[in-house]
């Protein structure tokens, strides 16, 4: 079998999985149907998401009655891929955007045919967004707060369904809270 010169990416092959379009690369239905390998991987999510349906809707215990609807749950809250976070043309939009609408307002308030009203009616439209992102801020940790309770259930219930799983989680975490702790300390002694 030849090696794929232009591997799906994950989230891709999670989309035509799903039966819709690629995300990433817009011709990935005709290459996953073209490369051996971008089809498997495609067929390895097709079948992942299989395997989480039936989990979800098996019922047979009383520890999964709270799995209902597991596969749309963790294909939802999927972190960005490797390739996702070093992505130029994923992140390069929305930065630019910003920075031009920064440098676009910045220029406006420097323009030499401006009164001062002008000047400060355009700096106080520059500041108004900042109510927004405030605003946004607070609503963000309120649904923290609101979806704390329902976060731990779903990692109580993963530990319960998995305890070996879990216990390798607590095992893990006192070496990452150590190591956290040694960070804040020696960020202190810089500062």
């Amino acid at each position: 079998m030849n090696e794929c010169v232009r591997p799906l990416d994950p989230l891709d092959a999670e989309a035509l999985a799903a039966g819709e379009e690629g995300i990433l690369a817009a011709d990935a239905r005709s290459h996953a149907s073209a490369c051996a390998r971008c089809a498997r991987a495609v067929e390895e999510a097709r079948a992942l998401l299989a395997r989480l349906e039936a989990l979800s809707g098996s019922g047979k215990t009383s520890h999964q009655d709270g799995a209902a609807d597991l596969a749309s749950r963790v294909v939802r809250i999927r972190p960005f891929s490797a390739r996702e976070r070093r992505s130029l043309g994923l992140w390069a939009p929305p930065a630019g955007g910003g920075l031009l609408v920064f440098m676009a307002g910045f220029a406006l308030l420097a323009a030499p045919g401006l009164t001062a009203g002008d000047q400060a009616a355009l700096g106080f439209s520059a500041l108004a967004p900042l109510a927004g992102l405030a605003r946004a801020a607070f609503r963000s940790f309120a649904d923290a707060l609101s979806t704390a309770p329902a976060a731990w259930e779903a990692l109580s219930s993963a530990a319960r369904l998995e305890a070996p799983l879990g216990a390798l989680a607590l095992l893990i975490l006192a070496p990452t809270a150590f190591a956290f702790r040694r960070v804040l300390a020696r960020a202190t002694r810089r500062g």
